[in-house]
């Protein structure tokens, strides 16, 4: 029983520490570089991670395929949020983003998914995010210097959100099944706290910003789910979670690299 609860507090402090650095990162380096950190699989990598602990590939890779269709939702989640945020408060853009994000993984959950279904999915979703959401993105991609200093208080919060999520991931995937586990794990918890803290302290406008810019990241998490999907039972466990989360590196620094230089004239995000 103490081994249990030993291995359980490793998890919860390991997740919790990864997701603390990352949004720290985010809120220190200003809208792009802090909507492209918050995009990787910070909270995630550590669902699947401590799943291929307790599960044999098989699960792994169909969760992750699962995992993947569900992204789709995330796209929905983000979009609908920035094109709601600025002038509305956190409950009035948050809960309808919620909904969204659920009015389509509840239906992917029953769905059966192929690499290429759960591909186009993504595609028209993340595409259509992508067009509705330009014009926000064409007044953002400005590196501002400080977003929001983070308070003791938001972290501790963010890594205990975390670490609560990886271990009801963890709990109820042996009576999820695969399919579902995977569905549940695509859940945008990272988002969600950053969302909830962040939407307050720098207004919708600066938010909707930052999620505009945030559905072109999340689309590359997507692609590392697709990428853990394809080679876990040929290479293991520990090779394709470096191959995803390499695949997620390697597309948000290509995002960094492609985004247009600002003007001198566009305004960065002023916070105090």
């Amino acid at each position: 029983m103490a081994a249990i609860w030993v291995t359980a507090l490793v998890r919860a402090l390991a997740s919790g520490t990864v997701v603390v650095l990352a949004s720290v990162l985010a809120e220190l380096l200003g809208p792009v570089w802090g909507a492209l950190i918050v995009s990787l699989p910070v909270s995630a990598g550590p669902a699947y991670l401590f799943m291929a602990l307790e599960h044999d590939t098989d699960f792994v890779a169909g969760a992750a395929l699962n995992g993947f269709a569900a992204n789709a939702a995330t796209g929905l989640f983000l979009t609908v949020y920035a094109l709601r945020a600025s002038g509305r408060d956190l409950g009035s853009t948050l809960g309808p983003a919620t909904l969204a994000w659920l009015a389509v993984a509840i239906p992917v959950s029953a769905a059966s998914w192929t690499p290429l279904t759960a591909l186009g999915l993504n595609a028209l979703v993340y595409g259509a995010g992508t067009l509705a959401t330009r014009q926000a993105v064409r007044t953002s991609l400005v590196r501002s210097a400080v977003v929001a200093r983070p308070r003791p208080v938001d972290l501790l919060a963010r890594a205990t959100a975390v670490a609560l999520f990886v271990a009801v991931v963890l709990a109820v995937s042996s009576a999820l099944g695969p399919a579902r586990t995977g569905v549940v794990a695509a859940f945008p918890v990272t988002l969600t706290s950053t969302f909830v803290i962040l939407h307050r302290r720098i207004g919708g406008g600066a938010m909707a910003r930052l999620a505009s810019i945030a559905i072109r990241g999340v689309f590359g998490f997507g692609l590392a789910l697709l990428t853990l999907h394809l080679t876990v039972q040929a290479l293991g466990a520990a090779a394709a979670l470096c191959a995803a989360l390499l695949v997620s590196l390697i597309y948000s620094a290509g995002l960094l690299i492609l985004q247009r230089r600002p003007s001198p004239k566009e305004p960065g995000i002023v916070t105090r």
